[in-house]
């Protein structure tokens, strides 16, 4: 017996020490996105009657968002209800099925597995209420028409009729939506020319009925094509691991995207949140602005309009005290009356006091401080009086500072920028400084005291491009511009003829040449409308990017086509 226990109590501690040692170790993530198992009725089935369609899985699924991720196309009046039970989808139709039609229900993203929320990234069901599916396809893309990147997620629609009041009015014929690269496909639909119509649908009915919907449109009518054979040189096979394979041409439909001007202009309340600066937005760009003195106190103002062309900025050389009553007018035909009244300071805060100080200065930056080529320039956040004051330069060196004096004459004009003609040497620290309270801005503020230390560039720190140009439409002009890699604008220039343009002096890093083709020849780039039947002007650029590198010169060739 006492060997028994001892045993018993043996295996015990074995057993246990086994259970301290082997721990469960679970297996890889599961990635892979849920498979079909069994359709019914089956996929691309005729003579279709019924009311349901059951989707089976082979593991539990759930749904992600169905009101905004299926898509049926021809529309329905009313949309399929989706649900779960067990491992099946079941799709409800309505009662709403058009006779001797074939029918495409796009499922994207729309089923996850349960477990790991893996998406089924696109599935589509086809039947037909007639005795035969249609084959035909149509297949594109679309871009954003300013920055060229794929427009995604908008519909694109077809009207088996080439009238232009139905996208303002009626449901299209068919309909799908674009991937995250902006390319649609329309399968399964019947032969004939259709009207095509990419729609950024704000509201969701399937209708261009908001002024800042974005649009894109072809202004003649596209034939469906006969579903393309694989052994096509123009084709490309694409093969869905729960699909089997699928053919796309590659003959694509492009569409340009773009919101339509906004024609509707009008003034905003003006803005006055800081001391003798009014703004006075619009609600569209404008060409021409001007303004009409009418009663009250008469103002003296520097005026700017905003790079967009859509705001005018006043900054008053002497404070508003009374009422001001203008008359603006826009483009020689939109008037506005404004009446200014003077700048009110916010309320004081009821809460724990706040430091507050007499002065507020006049900001003064400094740019280029490095740059050899360009003139040190002081940048103020308002316009600044005439006078003249002095800056003190330091050129530090081993054996001490050498110190000049430069007197800065202030121009009696509109001034928001002052450069500095002063030759700095290459590869030299510098300090530079300005005394407090030698420049006043028409506001009645004046400046801080100012140090700035810097080391300036050689011309080894620069590199040159030079671009050949070369014009195929002399009809228009082309407003052609260097953007760094933030995309800012470095250098705008207008051609209309073979040109060759040097850019001296850059700084390294990437840059690339965006051109705007200028149909209207009137400096800017225009939208598109389409009502008016215009598509937005043509942006391109030159097809890579160009890497500046220090003491290097660059050439290239580009063809405006």
């Amino acid at each position: 017996m006492k060997y028994r226990v001892g045993l018993f109590l043996s295996l015990m501690l074995l057993l246990a020490g086994c259970a301290k040692i082997v721990t469960p170790v679970g297996g890889p993530k599961d990635t892979t996105p849920p498979k079909i198992l069994k359709e019914s009725p089956a996929n691309h089935s005729t003579l279709f009657d019924k009311k349901n369609i059951k989707i089976t899985f082979d593991e539990f699924v759930v749904l992600n968002n169905p009101s905004q991720t299926v898509i049926v196309s021809p529309p329905l009046d009313q949309k399929p209800d989706l649900s779960i039970s067990g491992k099946s989808v079941i799709i409800k139709l309505p009662d709403s099925l058009r006779s001797n039609t074939t029918y495409s229900i796009v499922l994207s993203e729309t089923i996850k597995d349960f477990t790991e929320g893996n998406p089924l990234s696109i599935y589509t069901y086809d039947f037909s209420t007639g005795d035969y599916i249609d084959s035909f396809m149509l297949n594109g893309n679309v871009k954003d028409a300013v920055t060229l990147g794929a427009s995604k997620d908008v519909y694109v629609f077809l009207y088996d009729r080439d009238i232009d009041s139905l996208p303002l009015s009626t449901r299209p014929t068919y309909l799908t939506k674009t991937n995250a690269s902006g390319k649609f496909t329309f399968n399964n639909i019947k032969p004939g020319k259709y009207k095509i119509f990419a729609l950024n649908d704000i509201n969701n009915n399937l209708i261009f009925d908001l002024p800042n919907e974005s649009v894109a449109f072809l202004d003649t009518m596209v034939e469906a094509q006969n579903k393309p054979v694989a052994s096509d040189s123009l084709k490309e096979e694409k093969i869905d691991k729960n699909k089997g394979l699928e053919v796309i041409d590659k003959k694509e439909i492009g569409l340009a995207m773009f919101t339509e001007r906004n024609k509707n202009q009008s003034l905003a309340k003006y803005i006055n949140t800081t001391e003798n600066i009014y703004i006075f937005p619009y609600t569209t760009d404008f060409n021409s602005f001007s303004a009409r003195f009418m009663e009250g106190q008469e103002l003296s103002y520097f005026q700017i309009i905003s790079d967009s062309r859509d705001s005018v900025y006043w900054y008053l050389k002497e404070a508003l005290t009374d009422t001001a009553l203008y008359e603006f007018t826009v483009d020689n035909q939109h008037i506005d009356t404004v009446k200014l009244t003077p700048f009110k300071k916010a309320a004081k805060s009821t809460g724990a006091r706040r430091k507050t100080t007499e002065k507020n200065p006049l900001n003064v930056s400094l740019s280029n401080k490095e740059n050899i080529f360009q003139p040190l320039t002081l940048n103020f956040s308002y316009p600044v009086k005439p006078g003249q004051f002095d800056i003190v330069i330091y050129k530090r060196l081993k054996s001490g500072n050498d110190t000049m004096v430069k007197t800065v004459q202030i121009p009696d004009t509109f001034v928001k920028s002052l450069p500095i003609n002063f030759a700095f040497e290459e590869k030299l620290p510098y300090s530079v400084f300005i005394k407090d309270s030698v420049i006043w801005g028409y506001n009645g503020q004046t400046n801080d005291s100012i140090k700035v230390s810097f080391t300036t560039k050689t011309e080894k720190d620069y590199g040159n491009l030079q671009i050949n140009y070369s014009i195929s439409d002399p009809s228009c002009q082309y407003l052609v511009y260097l953007l760094n890699n933030r995309g800012n604008i470095i250098k705008t220039d207008i051609l209309s003829t073979d040109q060759s343009i040097t850019y001296p002096h850059l700084d390294p890093g990437n840059y690339k040449i965006k051109v705007v083709k200028d149909h209207n020849n009137n400096g800017r780039w225009d939208t598109g409308n389409y009502r008016q039947k215009l598509q937005p002007e043509e942006i391109f650029f030159f097809d890579k990017s160009i890497n500046i590198r220090g003491y290097w010169d660059i050439e290239e060739d580009f063809e405006l086509k």
